[in-house]
């Protein structure tokens, strides 16, 4: 029987969340305007995937937005 070693958690810093933060907005970004190309050019399916991509980028912006918040200095504390 072996036993498996566990690598240790790496914790991004601010900075590191404030730029991931910046690069999936400006995806955000991007991906809007190509998916107003698309729906304007009447292709539909391609639009509708481009939504998808872009609900998940939501996602994951607001995923890094906790991870900020849950780092910043309480003003309370």
């Amino acid at each position: 029987m072996t036993t498996a070693q566990v690598e240790p958690l790496i914790t991004p810093t601010a900075s590191e969340l404030t730029k991931a933060h910046d690069f999936l907005y400006e995806a955000d970004l991007l991906v809007t305007d190509v998916k107003s190309l698309f729906r304007n050019s009447g292709d539909f399916a391609i639009a509708a995937r481009l939504k998808d991509i872009q609900g998940r980028l939501a996602d994951e912006i607001w995923a890094v937005e906790r991870l900020i918040a849950a780092t910043a200095p309480s003003l309370y504390h």
